[in-house]
């Protein structure tokens, strides 16, 4: 069985840096968005500003390395991730929305958030 993006109709947190090249692909940072535009269903699009593949900092437990040091994203991106589950399994229908009022009308954003 060959899985595709098709098959994809679960709500979805896709999380990508618009600054991510792989190794796996050589299409560059849209690459990682495949998810969001391939796929059907309710999908939300978190780009990351400046951010490379470790997005901010997150590389593994107890890792040290990465090309992409910066706390303000990896805090965004917790905070994110949160709000988004808090939402998706019905414990706050009111953090997703904050949380992405927040980043829209924020001085300096790290990212935005597209929904379809």
């Amino acid at each position: 069985m060959n899985p595709s993006f098709s098959d994809m109709r679960t709500p979805t947190l896709v999380v990508a840096g618009d600054h991510d090249q792989s190794h796996l692909s050589t299409r560059g940072p849209d690459w990682f968005t495949d998810p969001y535009f391939l796929s059907p269903g309710s999908k939300s699009l978190l780009t990351l500003f400046g951010a490379e593949h470790i997005l901010g900092g997150i590389s593994g437990y107890n890792v040290a390395e990465t090309t992409d040091e910066n706390p303000e994203r990896v805090a965004l991106l917790q905070q994110l991730t949160w709000s988004y589950l808090r939402d998706a399994l019905n414990l706050d229908d009111s953090s997703w929305l904050a949380a992405r009022k927040d980043l829209e009308e924020g001085a300096n954003p790290l990212g935005r958030i597209e929904s379809k």
